[in-house]
């Protein structure tokens, strides 16, 4: 009865609960042009979150193997390296809008394109340029933000469209592990690669929904006047990179071939990995959401070192699981808080430089950790066909412990602007 006591709804507790979500839901409203911006992403994320979930599966189905994926996905992410210093010149020149418009036309059509033709060497072309084309999306995610919300309300409103982006995940989960197999079993006989083709294709259009919201934009466009102001590199850049550098290695490593991992080591149904996708982006989604919580407890710094910290050792644990429940539970509790630090790393930067540096910060941030994980993807790729994927799991914990050291080290210490 005592412990049942503790629990008693009251009017007192209520008021005291709606005051507490209120606050927690920020001190300032978010803007009517968020909420376009919002809806723009909630469809690219969507589209793309179901296409990078099928795509390695529908290159496995080809008997492509993990060195094979590894290259294409390093051409990818080369691709996004060399076009965020185009794409970042054409935010500055042009605008926000525009380049973002670029992205969400040009990447739908590649990525179909790279569903028709299979020639490995047009494979790893046409991955170079969906990478260069989706580089508008980390150069232009960051700034816009910003440019719609204010101080207070900044955090917040960063975790919404990653909670948001992280939740429409578990449906692209769920959509890729049973929409292949629903269009095979209507047509007996078929390949599952064909059925795989045709998800992939219809998960292009609908990132390309986002066109007509980022139209109904006005993000204006940066005056020169207003760059030549500051220094171009700016000074926080030299302590934010190195930390979010070597995350950005544990972030590429063995996400892009997990679930390859849990179908090909694990065995696990194409249905069964879609789930275990879910259930990862469900936890994402929650953590997330509450990472605001934690960076108001504990500071942002500490926030991510503290994600760091347990996302090591989970990725650590999944590759020692003696059984496959035990495996899925750590990458599910890896992922969330993964993806926990996120909002802190964007939430520091775009804090800690001025409006008319923004865009040229989140194109270095956006270089930074784009080369680090082409590297990744490919070492991994090299590293899982050489040795198996043991090596990953142990490397993966060393970085992601010399990332949380180089964080604290470098940002607790970094003065304010």
């Amino acid at each position: 009865m005592g412990l049942s006591a503790g629990f008693v709804e009251t009017p007192a507790g209520r008021s005291r609960i709606v005051a507490r979500i209120r606050s927690w839901w920020s001190a300032e409203t978010l803007s009517r042009p968020f909420w376009i911006f919002f809806i723009a992403a909630f469809f690219f994320d969507f589209g793309f979150g179901l296409y990078f979930f099928l795509f390695n599966l529908f290159l496995l189905s080809l008997h492509f193997d993990e060195r094979t994926m590894g290259i294409i996905t390093a051409a990818l992410t080369l691709g996004n390296v060399i076009g965020t210093i185009p794409v970042s010149m054409l935010a500055r020149r042009s605008g926000l809008q525009k380049a973002l418009l670029f992205c969400f036309i040009a990447a739908p059509a590649v990525s179909i394109l790279r569903t028709a033709i299979l020639w490995m060497p047009a494979q790893i072309g046409l991955a170079f340029l969906m990478g260069a084309a989706l580089s508008a999306w980390p150069v232009c995610f960051a700034p816009t933000v910003a440019k719609l919300t204010t101080e207070t309300n900044r955090v917040f409103a960063f975790s919404i469209v990653f909670a948001t982006g992280i939740g429409t995940g578990t449906l692209a989960g769920l959509a890729g592990g049973w929409l292949p197999q629903l269009l095979r079993d209507n047509h007996p006989g078929s390949h599952l690669a064909d059925a795989m083709r045709l998800v992939l294709i219809g998960a292009s259009f609908v990132a390309a929904i986002g066109i007509r919201p980022i139209s109904m934009l006005n993000l204006g466009v940066q005056e020169p006047r207003e760059r030549r102001n500051g220094p171009i590199f700016h000074p926080f850049l030299a302590r934010f990179l190195p930390p979010f550098a070597v995350w950005s290695i544990v972030v590429g490593s063995f996400i892009p071939f997990a679930p390859v991992y849990f179908q090909k080591q694990l065995g696990l149904s194409l249905q069964h990995v879609g789930q275990v996708f879910s259930a990862s982006q469900l936890a994402q989604f929650c953590a997330v959401l509450v990472a605001p919580l934690l960076y108001c407890r504990a500071g942002s710094i500490m926030g991510i070192v503290f994600a760091q910290i347990l996302a090591g050792v989970m990725i650590f644990a999944l590759g020692h699981s003696p059984n496959t429940p035990l495996a899925v539970t750590c990458y599910v509790v890896y992922t969330a808080v993964q993806y926990a630090a996120g909002p802190g790393f964007y939430g520091i930067l775009m804090s800690r430089v001025s409006e008319a540096q923004r865009s040229t910060a989140s194109a270095v941030q956006n270089i930074t950790g784009a080369l680090s994980q082409a590297g990744a993807a490919a070492l991994t790729g090299i590293a899982v066909v050489r040795f198996g994927y043991g090596v990953v799991f142990t490397s993966n914990l060393v970085l992601a412990m010399l990332s949380s050291v180089l964080a604290f080290a470098s940002l607790a210490t970094a003065p304010k602007q």
